[in-house]
């Protein structure tokens, strides 16, 4: 009967769900993930009052969070519209139109060109795209390299890189599965692939700074010499934000041959971004990647060494 009064008054008050004397059971969420639990005062004038534990009452603006509130089921948009925080039911996730997109990435460009005693252009483009949630992390990468000398094409390489990351809850530790494709120009076995999977702990994981290992095992495949290598992965990959325009970021990684350890594929990348202020997307970066082969084999370089300076814009 309680409950059916309830519902009558909430209807009557033109969807501001005021719940101030019934004290049910409610979840106040924000954008971010974080969220505070207690019992629903009240929800109206755009505040929503909670009575918590260890807070006491805690009032909180309702625009941009969601309230989830016990045994109450979500309205629809037209319902909510107008009214602050959104009100799901407690076994439905909550939904709010102000969240923020997990989704983020940026577009990177370096060139330059020399009219000397001879000729030469150099292009670099990257693309990043990220998604991170609180249960997996999906990162994907992509550059291209060119170089010309005198109007010959000395240098042209395309790398992508995907890993996907899934989380275990109330632990450091995590799954991955990850994989690159690599197009070269000038290497004898012209596609290179190398799927891989396995395990990671996160050694430091804070706002500023992460750190992760992981191992894990894979192939790598040489499209023109159809070899295939069977290889086992280990890697350290990190993220440092120095400051509020400053960050560095980087992975360096070695996969052997699980029988004979003389015959691996080793990388090395870092990038170091400075943004040109406090409010552009528009950023100065320096990175270097080195990948050391060591069996290249027959016309093929061991080490591959790229150094670039540009600009990126973070979207």
């Amino acid at each position: 009967m309680r409950v059916l009064l309830t519902a009558v008054l909430t209807v009557l008050s033109g969807g501001s769900w005021v719940m101030g004397a019934d004290d049910r059971a409610a979840v106040v969420t924000w954008p971010n993930g974080d969220r505070l639990s207690g019992q629903l005062r009240s929800n109206e004038g755009g505040m929503i009052t909670l009575s918590t534990t260890s807070l006491g009452d805690v009032k909180i603006k309702a625009a941009g969070v969601t309230l989830s509130v016990e045994g109450i089921k979500q309205p629809d948009a037209a319902e909510t519209k107008g009214t602050g925080a959104a009100v799901s039911d407690e076994n439905t996730p909550p939904l709010s139109e102000d969240d923020a997109s997990p989704w983020t990435g940026s577009l990177s460009l370096a060139a330059s060109t020399s009219r000397a005693s001879s000729t030469s252009n150099n292009i670099r483009l990257g693309g990043e795209l990220h998604r991170k949630t609180q249960t997996e992390q999906f990162d994907l990468s992509g550059t291209w390299y060119w170089n010309q000398s005198n109007g010959d094409t000395s240098d042209n390489d395309i790398l992508v890189r995907a890993n996907q990351e899934w989380f275990i809850r109330d632990s450091r530790w995590l799954y991955f599965a990850q994989g690159t494709w690599q197009f070269d120009q000038f290497q004898d076995w012209g596609h290179r692939v190398s799927p891989y999977a396995g395990v990671g702990y996160k050694l430091f994981d804070q706002d500023d700074l992460t750190l992760t290992i992981k191992g894990g095992g894979g192939a790598t495949w040489q499209y023109h010499n159809n070899e295939v290598d069977p290889q086992l992965l280990f890697e350290m990959n990190t993220e440092w934000k120095i400051n509020d325009r400053q960050s560095l970021t980087g992975f360096m990684s070695i996969a052997p041959d699980p029988v004979n350890w003389g015959n691996y594929l080793a990388t090395i990348q870092a990038d170091w971004k400075l943004k040109l202020g406090s409010d552009t997307p528009w950023a100065l970066t320096l990175g270097i990647r080195d990948i050391y082969d060591s069996r290249p084999g027959r016309g093929s370089n061991a080490n591959d060494l790229k150094a670039y300076a540009g600009l990126t814009m973070d979207f």
